[in-house]
């Protein structure tokens, strides 16, 4: 994806490194308790909801098209995290 767009290599694993930093740093507090997630994202982090939209994106265009045609779908919407297939 990034070569589609003119990313440099160096650039590229730049944010792949930050990336890994973030995911890494996965924890939430609540109630004076700390919870480290160790699968997936922490719901309430700033960083979930973007890491989130990216992959969303690059499964809605990479995958989901093959999905659709295969399977005879009428209709894919989304709007932020919910999903409707028809």
């Amino acid at each position: 994806m990034c070569g589609k767009h003119g990313i440099s290599e160096e650039l590229k694993h730049e944010i792949m490194n930050i990336s890994q930093i973030i995911i890494k740093q996965n924890y939430s507090q609540f109630q004076n308790t700390l919870y480290i997630q160790e699968q997936g994202l922490a719901v309430v982090t700033p960083a979930s909801s973007i890491l989130s939209e990216i992959y969303l994106q690059h499964i809605e265009n990479t995958i989901i098209p093959d999905i659709l045609l295969k399977c005879h779908i009428v209709g894919y919407f989304r709007y932020v995290d919910d999903i409707l297939i028809t």
